[in-house]
């Protein structure tokens, strides 16, 4: 199975211009199953075109678009929407989505889908993660009780906005394997151009085994991260 994670800025690249295709265009040719993506528009701003996005992208890639809005703007219809999406090959079972209010941040949200592959479940998330120390302990605790309520496979994908050093790491290191990490792989994904910081994660319970893990170069640029990809199999026991 492969797994990417992605924070597209709503499709605007480091060069300033917008174009969805260059982002279509990257997850294509990692050609993944399941792709978390950040920052993203449906109907939103100018910025973006007022377009959806997730349907666009879900649309043009041949797989299933599933979106959590962190916040929405009213002011004209369709009702604007920014937030977290997930595009996936396989059969969903379940959705929850989970909205944090932003109290001086920027406002949240994580979503979450019980899959099945293979003839197993497991569960998918992804988040965007705040960037003050208030909202990123509402959304980390958030997350380590879904981890524990669902009790079951489970692969985490976001921008967190930490480095791997954060002692929020180290605490979901416990449980889940940072896949790029057990991949053999630190590269950075931000900023684009000069990728010094690693803040985008995937994360995956001991169910998984992690063959493989990368940093997608983009010389283009399409967003100001760059995504990361990461291959895993089924353990045969857990």
């Amino acid at each position: 199975m492969k797994v990417m994670t992605y924070n597209i800025r709503h499709g605007v690249g480091c060069d300033g211009c917008l174009d969805l295709r260059r982002i279509e265009r990257v997850i294509r040719q990692e050609q993944p199953d399941l792709v978390g993506l950040n920052e993203v528009d449906i109907h939103f701003h100018r910025r973006s075109g007022y377009r959806d996005q997730i349907k666009e992208l879900a649309l043009n890639l041949g797989m299933e678009g599933y979106f959590a809005p962190a916040f929405q703007r009213k002011l004209r219809e369709p009702v604007g929407q920014y937030g977290n999406g997930m595009l996936v090959k396989h059969k969903v079972l379940e959705i929850e989505k989970i909205r944090f209010p932003g109290y001086g941040d920027e406002p949240r949200s994580l979503l979450a889908l019980r899959l099945c592959t293979e003839g197993r479940e497991f569960m998918v998330v992804v988040t965007h993660i705040g960037l003050s120390p208030w909202i990123r302990r509402v959304q980390f605790n958030r997350l380590i009780a879904l981890y524990h309520q669902y009790n079951g496979p489970m692969i985490v994908t976001g921008d967190w906005n930490v480095k791997p050093s954060h002692p929020r790491i180290a605490q979901l290191s416990t449980f889940l394997t940072d896949v790029q990490s057990a991949g053999g792989s630190q590269e950075g994904t931000y900023p684009c151009s000069k990728p010094k910081r690693r803040i985008d994660y995937i994360l995956c319970s001991q169910h998984f085994q992690v063959e493989a893990a990368w940093v997608c170069k983009t010389p283009d640029c399409p967003s100001d991260h760059l995504p990361v990809v990461g291959v895993l199999q089924w353990k045969k026991k857990c």
